[in-house]
């Protein structure tokens, strides 16, 4: 806090916003032939207008709507096969463009277990083995697939290989999908990077 602005911080994703003061000449509060009225020693002006940075709009962080020249969302899509033979593997990988620097992704992508076995599940090149802070995953029977990778150099992406799946099929199938349940971006300062839907990756499984 200062003379001129009071500073909030959120703790869980470190988002800042600012509250600024800009005060107008203290107007007589006393009648025309009157005194002015005292005034408490170090109370505020008589008058004074407080300015609040807008709030984000939904889905986007707070550096996106207080920065000039904003930043786009980033866009992800997933790239794969169009049709895969039932038995066979075959790589599926999710692709991000981003002007803002991703320092962390972690979220949770769901298959038909019925239809598809995941085999592995690796970083893409964006986050190669030197760049790569840490990584981990973790295959549920229900068919999710949670998964925690961050940067240790952190940097745009333009349609960078963000994450590769390898996906066996069993059986024969019209659409076997897979989806993105969440995701947190995280910028280099931790803050959350706005993203536009994610489009489900679909192949068909012949036999």
């Amino acid at each position: 806090m200062s003379a001129t602005e009071v500073g909030f911080v959120h703790l869980p994703s470190g988002t800042r916003q600012t509250m600024q003061f800009s005060a107008l000449r203290e107007q007589q509060l006393a009648a025309p032939d009157g005194p002015p009225a005292p005034r408490m020693p170090g109370s505020a002006p008589a008058q004074a207008v407080a300015k609040l940075i807008p709030a984000p709009t939904p889905g986007a962080s707070l550096s996106d709507n207080s920065i000039p020249g904003k930043a786009e969302p980033a866009q992800l899509r997933w790239e794969g096969p169009a049709s895969a033979r039932a038995g066979a593997s075959f790589n599926v990988s999710l692709r991000v463009t981003s002007g803002e620097q991703i320092r962390a992704a972690p979220m949770q992508v769901r298959f038909d277990p019925a239809v598809l076995e995941s085999v592995s599940v690796r970083p893409g090149r964006y986050f190669s083995a030197e760049k790569t802070g840490s990584f981990g995953y973790r295959v549920n029977s229900d068919g999710s697939i949670f998964i925690g990778v961050s940067n240790q150099t952190p940097a745009p992406a333009s349609d960078a290989e963000m994450l590769v799946l390898t996906f066996k099929s069993i059986k024969a199938a019209a659409a076997a999908e897979i989806s993105v349940a969440s995701l947190n971006l995280q910028g280099a300062a931790g803050r959350t990077i706005a993203y536009g839907s994610v489009t489900p990756f679909k192949t068909t499984i012949v036999p």
